[in-house]
């Protein structure tokens, strides 16, 4: 990591960072304070309705014996678990997240799934020490200025960011003309890519879900470029159009005379595109292009539905009934 962040030494001044941090992490603003000191807040200082996720925020003194702050971070993992299954909740948890200012460690993560086994919890138990908290806010510069003004940042002017999006577009132009060129029936090139999460470590050993339930590596059809990007297959679907331009998907072994089978299609923003390797590497001998994933999980700022065989037939997910 190039830079470190000195852990925030007051509660309350870290319950409203972690509070922020994951309304931007999350893209939403319904991560609020859960009651305040004094209220009883059955194990929960955060809490997102929209999401699920609760989260307790443990601010701890790291001035004490590392060993000592591990055992009570422990005792607070049962503590807190306890809390939240024993009170009586009025509101559902798919996630319970332990934040704190120490250090990450691997015994964290493994004693929390063992906790979450041991009280068969119906909600994920997760921890996040401060080299993981550091890690995203440094991914958010409103967050730098807010809580770390005096720390020195290189923003990137107007004008350079329209300079390096313009030379991206160049080299694609011409990196990609064998597929941006050609309808996919008449390339020559296998159209499927690797899309990448830039700042993943995970791959090619392994590729689990992130908080999203989304992958931070999966292949996907190149099918288009647009004014502001690319534009990926990633999906095939049928549905069925309603009035007033409504839509719905085809349900599982049902019977209907009139239908449409759709491409299912993720535009990828030129700001939102690191960088590629056109030649991918000895696991996957494709295009690898490297995104930053910050839609739901994913790199893509919209997706729609477009007519296999009539592309200006289009439908938009807003539309859809469930």
């Amino acid at each position: 990591m190039k830079h470190q962040l000195a852990p925030i030494e007051n509660e309350k001044l870290f319950e409203d960072l972690i509070c922020d941090l994951f309304n931007l992490e999350y893209k939403g603003i319904t991560f609020k304070k859960f009651g305040k000191q004094g209220h009883n807040q059955k194990g929960i200082d955060v809490f997102s309705s929209e999401f699920d996720i609760a989260i307790q925020c443990k601010k701890k003194d790291l001035s004490r014996k590392p060993s000592m702050i591990k055992k009570e971070l422990f005792d607070d993992i049962v503590a807190e678990v306890g809390k939240t299954q024993s009170q009586n909740l009025k509101i559902k948890i798919n996630k319970l997240f332990i934040a704190t200012t120490f250090e990450e460690h691997p015994d964290f993560d493994e004693f929390c799934e063992e906790i979450k086994q041991q009280n068969d919890c119906n909600f994920e138990v997760l921890f996040w020490g401060w080299n993981t908290i550091q890690e995203k806010v440094l991914n958010h510069i409103e967050l730098i200025q807010k809580y770390y003004p005096k720390f020195i940042v290189n923003i990137e002017s107007s004008e350079e960011k329209f300079l390096k999006i313009q030379e991206l577009k160049k080299r694609v132009k011409s990196d990609f003309a064998p597929w941006i060129n050609y309808s996919l029936e008449n390339r020559k090139f296998n159209s499927r890519m690797l899309l990448r999460n830039f700042n993943d470590t995970s791959y090619p050993n392994h590729n689990e879900s992130n908080d999203f339930n989304e992958y931070n590596w999966f292949k996907a059809e190149l099918h288009r470029s647009y004014h502001q990007g690319l534009e990926f297959i990633i999906g095939v679907h049928d549905i069925v159009s309603l009035d007033d331009g409504k839509w719905r998907f085809l349900k599982h072994k049902e019977v209907c005379s009139e239908f449409y089978r759709v491409f299912t299609i993720g535009k990828i923003n030129y700001t939102e595109i690191v960088d590629y390797d056109i030649d991918g590497d000895e696991y996957d001998v494709c295009p690898h292009i490297f995104c930053k994933f910050i839609y739901q999980g994913t790199p893509f700022e919209k997706i729609y539905y477009e007519d296999v065989d009539r592309v200006y037939n289009q439908f938009e997910k807003q539309n859809q009934v469930k």
